[in-house]
């Protein structure tokens, strides 16, 4: 097994023993529930007719 591949599963034990061990009440869980401080809105156009998009089926 290579040292980076051994390293990479080492933290990824610890962080599972950390987060079983302390939930959510690790320091920063606070902001979590508070929610998020931003938001995102995305628009989009309507989807064109059918008949448009495959005019083989008219």
């Amino acid at each position: 097994m290579s040292k980076q591949l051994a390293l990479s599963i080492a933290a990824s034990v610890l962080a599972m023993a950390a987060y079983a061990l302390l939930g959510t009440e690790a320091p920063g869980g606070a902001l979590i529930a508070e929610g998020p401080r931003w938001s995102a809105h995305a628009d989009a156009s309507a989807l064109p007719d059918l008949g448009q998009l495959l005019p083989t089926l008219q």
